[in-house]
């Protein structure tokens, strides 16, 4: 029975999965949230089980919908916005590239890769046994979690993200002596070492963009660091997203990429470790749930 349901679940998240990148592509890359919604209803059969009212309130597939988005959200393949999903380039190639099961297991690894690395920060586990309840309960508060971190984000100066970044950074152990000043800075935002007088490898050079999501970090920004950090580490961290042919040309030039949702997960997680000024700069809360034994 257990077994029945896992399957059941896996085939309803691969058709909302696959049909939320088909609709994004079919129409320009950008919906509102809403609108997705409508369509998919309008498109796509559901079952009794599928089409299921919880108790609680709220429908099955659609829980499912903004649950398992999430997956994609982590694959890279789309990205959210004060209530808008923008299609990726990475999402479009892999829509060229993958049927819907195939698309499923490649976001879903994604997913699982970023999970082993929060390290139970949030005291969350998401596993594929669970309960329809907690799914529809999740994914409502997870979307207005993930939509009120990236609005707070955007809503800052840049100078303002400049000094989160630096804050983010020190609560991970390093120092950071120099930041920018208003004006132009050569490229560079903050230099960041790993003891107190830098004579410590590794030092980390960081480029800081703070744009929104309709403005990707360009493959121009990626070869500029490139040319100013020469040995050292190279690192560019933005509000928003990076354009494909920026991974790629960071990938070949192993220049490390933050956007903006890997930014708000990160602060989640180093948040403990902030000093009380530090913490001030996107102040936040934990929320808890059970963590389920694993069967």
């Amino acid at each position: 029975m257990e077994q029945n349901k896992i399957g059941r679940s896996k085939r309803l998240a691969t058709k909302l999965e696959y049909e939320i990148l088909v609709l994004l592509n079919e129409n320009g890359g950008e919906m509102r949230s809403a609108d997705i919604e409508t369509n998919i209803e309008e498109r796509l059969t559901f079952d009794d089980w599928e089409s299921h009212e919880y108790e609680s309130g709220g429908i099955r597939w659609l829980s499912y919908m903004h649950f398992y988005s999430i997956d994609l959200v982590k694959a890279g393949f789309i990205v959210k916005n004060k209530g808008r999903w923008f299609l990726t380039d990475d999402g479009k190639a892999a829509l060229s590239k993958h049927n819907a099961e195939e698309l499923y297991d490649v976001a879903h690894q994604a997913y699982l890769d970023w999970s082993k690395k929060q390290e139970d920060v949030t005291g969350t586990v998401r596993a594929d046994n669970t309960d329809d309840e907690d799914i529809n309960r999740f994914s409502d508060i997870k979307a207005q979690a993930d939509d009120d971190l990236m609005n707070y984000i955007q809503s800052r100066t840049p100078y303002e993200f400049q000094d989160m970044v630096a804050a983010l950074l020190r609560s991970m152990g390093y120092y950071t002596p120099f930041i920018a000043p208003k004006g132009k800075d050569g490229g560079i935002d903050i230099i960041a070492y790993s003891d107190p007088l830098g004579a410590t490898k590794p030092i980390l050079k960081v480029q800081v963009k703070h744009y929104n999501l309709n403005n990707p970090v360009t493959v121009d920004v990626i070869r500029g660091i490139v040319g100013v950090a020469k040995d050292d580490v190279a690192i560019v961290v933005t509000s928003g997203r990076f354009a494909e042919p920026a991974r790629q040309e960071a990938r070949q030039f192993n220049v490390r990429l933050i956007d903006g949702y890997e930014f708000s997960e990160l602060w989640i997680k180093y948040f403990d470790k902030m000093t009380e000024d530090d913490k001030s700069r996107m102040p936040i809360e934990p929320i808890y749930f059970i963590k389920r034994e694993e069967q």
